[in-house]
């Protein structure tokens, strides 16, 4: 069973944190951060953090031309992306909607595969919907540098949508 503290209190005026005492130890989660830290008393040591890191696509901020579109957020070097999502806020259009879109971080294609916006069962339509890494280690994915979340616009100019990419991972060495 857990206990819900209502306490927030700030570490140096800086990061507000909200404990949470378990019977498998006490959990912080730093808001500033967007980190779940354990701490497991009998280990003496911090168990671990999870990050959630969120990509944000708008046309109306970003454009739509064929190329690659930076979205600004940076996954560190030795993070492990353990799981995906996008949630399209505005469903994605083009001039025949025959664009395609894919998102990426180490590598082409891997969170989310170049598809046509047009296609049955793409990720574009308005909804959540999930990407490559599905939170089991087969799927994830081991950064070797720090890269930025990256939208890949082919075949046709984006003209209308938004969208966020959600990415939850790991830092290790």
């Amino acid at each position: 069973m857990t206990v819900q503290s209502n306490l927030g209190f700030d570490i140096a005026g800086t990061e507000a944190e909200r404990p949470s005492v378990g019977d498998d130890g006490v959990s912080f989660f730093n808001s500033t951060k967007g980190q779940l830290q354990t701490f497991d008393g009998s280990r003496s040591q911090w168990a671990g953090a999870l990050q959630l890191a969120i990509a944000t696509y708008d046309f109306a901020v970003n454009g739509g031309a064929i190329g690659d579109i930076s979205l600004t957020t940076k996954i560190p070097d030795n993070a492990i992306i353990w799981d995906s999502f996008i949630d399209v806020v505005t469903t994605l259009t083009s001039a025949t909607d025959a664009a395609t879109v894919a998102i990426k971080t180490q590598a082409a294609n891997d969170i989310v595969s170049a598809i046509a916006i047009s296609d049955v069962g793409n990720p574009w339509d308005a909804g959540v919907h999930a990407g490559i890494p599905v939170g089991t280690a087969a799927a994830a994915i081991k950064m070797t540098a720090e890269r930025i979340v990256t939208a890949t616009v082919a075949v046709e100019a984006l003209t209308a949508g938004k969208f966020h990419v959600g990415l939850l991972y790991a830092v290790t060495d």
